[in-house]
């Protein structure tokens, strides 16, 4: 196997740092670390593996950061990670094999495997980049924002050859506590304004700023940008089918239904295999309320499974638990309750942790019956969930109003906060003032968990004093019960 140069710019990355060294170890022959300003224990930690550390000043590029550690570089090959990633353990084996069996090979694509925790929910998308490949001069980044070096391989002098291989990264940055604490979202926007300002009519770095604004959540900027990729985007670009997902589902997101389904119908000729389109496909109908036509695209994307990567990044789940899911929620609301539980223990089961579909589930079936067996039922599926059990069961009963059996589970659950905040609507309702108190005395200092019980009481009496005005539209003491649960959430 030829040797390998591990490449890396770090800042105050002494959270992660050591986890992606020791991931490396036996797989590498040096490590590099370009230091763009620490102020924490980074360069101890890099020192401790041996790496050579060196300095630069951060100039809002990642490409041109990038291109300084390979220039110290001194092995065969070279590995690029980020301090937020680690090689997995096939990502360690596919190294050793490809090099040996590829050794022509100017580069690889690596599949990164890109951990989410959006609305709770751990996820992965899994997408490929070019994170292997030769010490070669000729081969530099481009791009001060998701930097590339792709098109540098490939335009050598000879043309380099990439492969795909199986080779695995295993990346945090995308889980918010992290995106959070760094910073990111605003450091990332004023590169990429500055990069669509330099280079006006490039579509990919069009396209990364409209990510940028999406995540910031200003879609109206994102549309507009995206309608200018739009214009200069090549079909045949790896990214191009990602591109168009999201410019849909930011349109959904807006509103604008038809003009996203427009869209929506053009994408799907131009990518018949890309899963996520007919997902997409079938959100369009479901907010139709044409469940049959929502539930046959739900149900293609089952049966295509996840689309080939390459070309497309590939949103785990899509083919699986979220279709499932969405089949569930479609049949419940065409009425047919009994595929409705089957589709959400099928979404349950593929994903214990996204636990929506439990809750609808547990939900349909309680509201009818709460009886002995309904509820041994529903505790077989919550067994998929592991130490998770007894909060759902707990928080499923509360749902439905069952709250002397949600309390049994509860306080036997891990006191995590929303398990926390449930049993505080358990004491409420019960009248249990002594335990109510204890809790809040314990958990509670700041009164953060009283502040989400209260407002989640003041929106379920809302929810029922909607619904009695919606057959006694002028009772004046229902009337006058709005008005002080309006004042409430004031």
């Amino acid at each position: 196997m030829g040797s390998i140069s591990l490449c890396m710019i770090v800042r105050d990355e002494e959270e992660f740092l050591d986890e992606c060294l020791h991931s490396v170890e036996g797989v590498v022959d040096e490590i590099v670390i370009v230091d763009t300003g620490s102020t924490d224990q980074t360069i101890n930690i890099a020192k401790t593996f041996g790496a050579r550390c060196y300095s630069a000043p951060w100039t809002h590029d990642f490409a041109y950061m990038r291109n300084i550690s390979l220039e110290y570089a001194s092995k065969e090959y070279v590995l690029v990670l980020d301090a937020d990633e680690v090689l997995t353990s096939k990502g360690k084996e596919g190294i050793k094999k490809y090099l040996n069996e590829f050794p022509n090979a100017a580069g690889f694509f690596i599949h990164i495997l890109n951990q989410t925790d959006a609305d709770g929910i751990q996820e992965i998308e899994e997408s490929l980049n070019v994170r292997l490949f030769r010490n070669n001069a000729q081969y530099r980044y481009s791009g001060a924002l998701h930097e590339q070096i792709a098109e540098s391989i490939l335009q050598a002098n000879p043309p380099g050859i990439i492969f795909d291989s199986p080779i695995e990264i295993l990346h945090r940055g995308y889980l918010k506590s992290v995106i959070t604490k760094k910073g990111k979202k605003e450091r990332n926007l004023e590169i990429a304004i500055r990069e669509v300002k330099d280079f006006p009519s490039d579509s990919f770095r069009a396209f990364n700023l409209g990510m940028e604004y999406v995540r910031l959540q200003q879609f109206d900027n994102a549309v507009h940008i995206f309608k200018q990729a739009k214009k200069w985007t090549d079909p045949n670009a790896l990214w191009v089918s990602r591109f168009y997902k999201i410019y849909i589902s930011v349109l959904m997101q807006m509103g604008k239904w038809e003009e996203a389904h427009e869209l929506l119908e053009e994408t799907i000729t131009m990518f018949p295999d890309y899963t996520d389109l007919f997902y997409l496909q079938g959100v369009y109908f479901s907010q139709k309320q044409n469940w049959a036509l929502a539930l046959k695209n739900f149900a293609k994307c089952i049966e295509m499974g996840d689309p080939p990567l390459p070309p497309y990044t590939v949103e785990k789940g899509i083919s699986t638990y979220r279709s499932y899911f969405a089949m569930g929620q479609a049949f419940q609301s065409a009425g047919r309750i009994t595929e409705a539980v089957v589709s959400y223990r099928q979404a349950f089961e593929k994903n214990p942790t996204f636990t929506q579909p439990f809750f609808h589930l547990a939900n349909l079936l309680l509201r009818d019956d709460s009886g002995r067996a309904t509820l041994e039922y529903i505790t077989s599926i919550a067994t998929l969930a592991g130490p998770q059990k007894d909060a759902l069961l707990g928080i499923s009963l509360v749902l439905s109003d069952q709250f002397e059996q949600a309390r049994v589970y509860l306080e036997s659950a891990e006191k995590t906060e929303s398990v926390l905040q449930y049993l505080i609507l358990t004491y409420a309702f019960l009248n249990e003032q002594n335990e109510l108190h204890q809790v809040l005395a314990q958990y509670d200092p700041k009164g953060d968990l009283r502040t989400q019980a209260r407002m989640y009481l003041l929106d379920r009496g809302r929810k029922i004093l909607q619904q009695g005005l919606s057959k006694f539209p002028t009772s004046e003491t229902l009337l006058k019960l709005q008005s002080e649960y309006e004042k409430g959430y004031k």
